[in-house]
């Protein structure tokens, strides 16, 4: 018994470490910043993930449905130990909570150097140079007309690599919207796009040293994407294999922003507003259109929302300017995501926003707005 209970309080202590250095980085994000995110991060992260990066699918995936499995046999293992062994029931609940300590514990350890320290570094706005301060309704409304013109251009270059040069004169909506799939599939589709996506953050981090990492591992399928659609999940990086996680079961134009975004997890900046920034410069740099096309219109989904918030009128005169094209696209998406409308999505966006609560992003979800400010700090440094 008592070596037992030494051999579980062992397992104990990584948690332990990880919690001491969960507070540390707290009170010194500077030090934070430079010894872990800048320092340690890249390199045990690189490591950690190489194998999995090595996987031509998900290891993620599988790695979930092990641990549930896992929990349902620890369950019923002790459930019937509880019941069979009536003597020693004490014990058999002390090996219970044990386990699920040392469970927790190493746990917690692998997630704090894996993510969590990453989100008490600097912010990626501090780290690039963008000074964010309030604009005017007159900035937001330029930022909204220049990100519906690059959608519309955009947009048209892919339907003229599909269509022909004629293409961009074609109001027919409904068929426009499948030509982004098409695209796609005719460039080879989801892994094209994945390793596209290393290549243009590999070269994003030489504008930006704080993207930069000893290896990038490819953004990943998922097999299961219909349940992340219910669950409203468009991408998830697993920090247990270092892996970027993709929702492939919606409009392809959507996936190359979410691959940007969840690379940007990988690289170590964890609030959503800034993933989504980074995702939106991962893209629109880049040589494919298609790409191009998916990291503006994640900007302007963002900047016409905050437009709508403020000047509605001038926010509808923008939206009427977008192409059919685009608007056929932007229907697809919507009536794709109204099917997952539920309780289930409900539950997934109030898990999502007590976890980012729980990492210090005092605004929960609410802090995906802020992608706005970085938008406009931009558009200033151009």
């Amino acid at each position: 018994m008592e070596r037992f209970r030494l051999k579980r309080l062992w397992l104990l202590v990584p948690g332990a470490v990880a919690l001491v250095l969960t507070r540390l980085a707290q009170g010194n994000p500077g030090a934070a910043d430079a010894m872990f995110s800048r320092g340690i991060y890249p390199w045990i992260s690189s490591a950690w993930g190489f194998l999995p990066s090595l996987a031509p699918f998900s290891v993620a995936q599988w790695a979930v449905v092990a641990f549930l499995v896992f929990c349902i046999g620890w369950l019923a293992f002790y459930v019937i130990a509880f019941v069979r062994d009536k003597g020693e029931r004490g014990l058999v609940v002390w090996k219970a909570l044990a386990t699920l300590l040392a469970v927790v514990s190493v746990g917690y350890f692998t997630f704090a150097l894996m993510c969590g320290l990453n989100y008490y570094r600097h912010t990626f706005a501090e780290e690039a140079g963008f000074t964010l301060q309030e604009s005017t309704t007159d900035e937001l409304t330029t930022l909204c007309e220049s990100l519906a013109e690059n959608v519309n251009e955009t947009r048209d270059e892919v339907a003229e690599a599909v269509e022909g040069p004629d293409s961009a004169s074609k109001a027919d909506g409904v068929a426009n919207a499948q030509v982004p799939d098409v695209y796609a599939e005719s460039r080879g589709g989801f892994w094209t796009y994945s390793h596209e996506t290393v290549a243009n953050m590999q070269v994003l981090a030489e504008k930006y040293p704080a993207l930069s990492r000893p290896l990038y591992s490819p953004p990943k399928p998922v097999l299961f994407s219909e349940l992340l659609s219910y669950a409203d999940i468009a991408g998830m990086y697993f920090p247990f294999t270092v892996e970027s996680n993709i929702n492939t079961d919606g409009p392809f134009f959507t996936i190359p922003a979410t691959m940007g975004h969840e690379m940007a997890h990988q690289c170590g900046f964890m609030r959503e507003d800034e993933a989504n920034f980074i995702g939106y410069l991962v893209c629109k740099d880049a040589a494919d259109p298609l790409t191009r096309y998916s990291g503006y219109s994640l900007a302007y989904d963002y900047a016409i929302g905050a437009l709508n918030r403020v000047d509605h009128e001038r926010a509808i005169a923008i939206n009427d300017t977008l192409s059919e094209a685009v608007k056929a696209d932007r229907r697809a998406r919507s009536e794709y995501l109204k099917q997952f409308e539920g309780p289930v999505a409900e539950a997934s966006n109030a898990a999502n926003n007590a976890y980012l609560k729980a990492n210090q992003q005092t605004d929960g979800t609410r802090s995906y707005g802020r992608m706005v400010d970085l938008l406009l700090a931009e558009q200033r440094a151009r």
